[in-house]
């Protein structure tokens, strides 16, 4: 069944939701009307959307009515050419001729800006018609914009019949000085004023003519992604993660419609967006598409900043709102990779890897080679395993290290994935062993990160997954975040206590007792040094015993 226009799918069922007409919103304080259809049943929905809305715009136009008529009570000399289609014949007559002479002028003035709106509204609808050749998807907003325009003929003969109306009558206010005018000028100007009335009151109680009025702005004129140093202002909370994450989604739409203009996104626009992230080949972590799930994910970034152009009035509705990408199959939902833990037998494979036993080149790491230099990514994979840290929070790991009692502990308080992520972790005596000591302090020296500096890789995800894929390590599900999984897994055969687990992995426990002493206490860490093992033996890589 196609979508229904206003209506919208929450959470507990279907929902109608219009944007306010801006001089009701700027009466109710409101930018949208939300109501609930009491339903989640499309069929039940149209009917049911269909009756709400005729009920609102009755509601609409009698607020209108309510707010002019309140004019009424002013003094005569405040009375503005607004004000024309609710005076009575006693106000009318009661009006001075150099009155109505200004009040026509500005009628002119005010049917001029109409015809002006009419035309702007006409080169939207053929924009929009144009568009509608060419994406079917649009039938059903075309249809309506056609509707419109008939509208438009006809509200455009009526405002040219009421112009010259009014010139003439401007020309005779000024042609007839007021003391000789009889009665007889007197009731054909207010026989012509009245008619002028009648043709606004027309206009005005015909409903609204089309929401693309809003849809005008100059804004739209400006390219799709002009705004987003705003939005990103606007947004202050993003971490690295995220705010890398929505510049992606930001680069793949600027590839796919370089130069598109943001009054021009429409849905097929952004259905095409979600094929292309489906259709478009990537080579990572064993996958040969994107996940549906990362779709979602930038589709929603997308979304969100669609959704900052319309609250910032930059464009009148969200061309996003509602557009899903293609469901999975049933094969690909059968088939999708879960990343989970390695196995012993992987752990000693890439521990036995040429990365740590010998490689042949800097470029050529997961080749056999006589090279074995312990440098930014051999310690990256052992940190990586012995902490159960992620990515972002090792990228960013500081070569000091903090002493909580007699025990020294990396320092992730920098981390922000979640309120439990900064934290400490007690450094395992195997890191000692492998040289942990010697290169930290080499780092200090040189003032940079544990494994961050001239010879870093950017992105750290993408290489050590690429690394784990060349040495064989292609197993469903098994990407470096898989340490994460696997260091967990040495936490609880350590058989520690499970608020202690979340401590130390960065976890919000779900006890009561999980949010008192956050902080790790010195007896804590000294459990966790003495129980915690590797599941493999690392001997082989051991250059001392301190």
């Amino acid at each position: 069944m196609p979508p229904i226009p206003y209506v919208v799918q929450r959470r507990h069922g279907l929902y109608l939701r219009v944007r306010l007409p801006s001089d009701i919103a700027a009466l109710t304080g409101q930018s949208h009307l939300t109501r609930s259809l009491r339903t989640a049943d499309l069929r039940q929905a149209r009917p049911a959307a269909a009756s709400l809305l005729a009920r609102a715009h009755s509601e609409w136009k009698e607020a209108r009515r309510s707010m002019i008529a309140s004019l009424l009570g002013k003094l005569i000399d405040d009375v503005t050419v607004d004000d024309l289609p609710f005076l009575t014949d006693a106000q009318i007559d009661s009006l001075p001729e150099q009155k109505r002479a200004r009040i026509c002028a500005q009628l002119v003035a005010a049917l001029d800006r109409m015809d002006l709106q009419n035309q702007r509204i006409e080169l939207d609808a053929e924009r929009i018609d144009v568009q509608g050749d060419r994406q079917a998807a649009e039938t059903r907003r075309l249809a309506n914009i056609v509707a419109d325009r008939e509208r438009l003929e006809a509200s455009r003969d009526v405002l040219r019949r009421l112009h010259q109306m009014a010139l003439d009558l401007t020309a005779k206010a000024r042609e007839v000085p007021e003391r000789k005018r009889d009665l007889a000028a007197q009731d054909e100007t207010k026989a012509m004023l009245r008619e002028i009335m009648a043709g606004v009151a027309q206009l005005r109680t015909a409903g609204p003519v089309m929401p693309a009025v809003a849809a005008s702005s100059s804004s739209e004129s400006h390219p799709w992604d002009a705004f987003t140093d705003a939005f990103y202002r606007d947004k202050p909370g993003l971490g690295d993660g995220s705010l890398t994450s929505y510049k992606q989604a930001f680069r793949e739409f600027g590839d796919l419609f370089p130069g598109k203009k943001l009054g021009d996104i429409t849905k097929a626009d952004i259905k095409a967006y979600c094929d292309h992230l489906r259709d478009r080949p990537i080579s990572r972590a064993g996958r040969t598409a994107m996940s549906r799930d990362t779709i979602v994910k930038l589709l929603g970034h997308v979304r969100s900043y669609l959704d900052w152009t319309v609250s910032a009035s930059h464009l009148a509705v969200n061309p996003a709102a509602g557009v899903q990408p293609r469901a999975e199959t049933r094969e690909e939902r059968m088939s999708r990779d879960k990343r989970r833990a390695f196995t012993d037998g992987e752990l000693t494979k890439l521990f036995d890897s040429p990365l740590f036993v010998g490689f042949k080149t800097p470029s050529k790491r997961s080749v056999p080679g006589p090279l074995r230099d312990r440098d930014e990514p051999f310690w990256f994979f052992a940190i990586a395993a012995l902490t159960g840290a992620r990515v972002e929070e090792i990228a960013n790991l500081p070569a000091e290290f903090v002493t909580v009692g007699s025990v020294e502990c990396f320092d992730f308080r920098h981390a922000g994935k979640t309120a439990a992520g900064p934290r400490l972790v007690p450094v395992l005596p195997v890191l000692w062993r492998l040289g942990l000591r010697q290169w930290a302090a080499t780092r200090q020296r040189r003032g940079l990160g544990m494994v961050q500096g001239p010879n870093a890789y950017d992105d750290w995800s993408k290489w050590t997954n690429r690394y784990l894929l060349n040495i064989g390590l292609k197993a469903p599900g098994l990407v470096t975040y898989s340490l994460r999984h696997s260091f967990r897994q040495a936490l609880r055969a350590a058989n520690l206590h499970e608020e202690l687990v979340d401590k130390v992995f960065g976890h919000e426990g779900d006890s009561v007792g999980a949010g008192y002493g956050r902080e790790l206490a010195a007896a804590e860490a000294n459990l966790v040094i003495e129980k915690v093992r590797f599941p493999v033996s690392l001997d082989h890589l051991f250059i001392h015993t301190t």
